[in-house]
């Protein structure tokens, strides 16, 4: 037995479907950080830096889930100074040593939630082992800001984490690692 969608105003418009099932609509959306960041505030920068690292390949930037919701990673916005360098952004196992605590900014001027999560910088988080690079960011200029974006984010699910390293000793990061909260 068919179901019928008709208008509620009873002027009997039935509603239209594709050959591929799929409704017309016209519809207003937002996107999903937006709505969590709107009704639950549990967005946040997380800003770090300015790290110099100690040598080549060191993390300046840790992340750990250390709740049950996922978190996702929106994007990263990173500059340098000192000398241009290849950033990677790696999944990474073990545990991290050296660094120190971040403090998250909610970016829900009006909320107290706070993530979940360990996030350290320093110039030279220890007992970090790559297990898979993410992403590449090539700051090919000092002083100048540059943004990775993802629309499939990079999510965390519990006590999974990421870390960002420095190819060139003498490149000075400054960063946000912007996260949301999986609600």
């Amino acid at each position: 037995m068919a179901i019928i969608i008709q208008d509620g105003l009873g002027k009997g418009y039935g509603m239209r479907v594709d050959s591929e099932g799929r409704l017309h609509t016209v519809a207003h959306t937002n996107p999903t950080d937006f709505h969590t960041n709107n009704d639950y505030g549990k967005v946040w920068s997380l800003p770090f830096g300015p790290r110099d690292p100690t040598g080549a390949d060191d993390y300046v930037f840790y992340l750990q889930n250390t709740g049950v919701n996922n978190i996702a990673v929106t994007d990263i916005r990173l500059s340098c100074t000192g000398a241009a360098s290849r950033i990677a952004i790696n999944k990474v196992t073990g545990t991290a040593a050296a660094g120190t605590t971040i403090v998250p900014v909610a970016r829900n001027l009006g909320s107290t939630a706070a993530p979940v999560a360990t996030a350290e910088d320093s110039v030279d988080i220890t007992g970090l082992t790559s297990a898979g690079t993410l992403f590449y960011m090539e700051l090919t200029a000092v002083s100048t800001l540059y943004h990775l974006r993802t629309t499939s984010n990079i999510i965390l699910p519990k006590s999974s984490a990421i870390g960002i390293s420095v190819a060139t000793a003498t490149c000075v990061v400054t960063g946000v690692v912007s996260i949301v909260e999986l609600v």
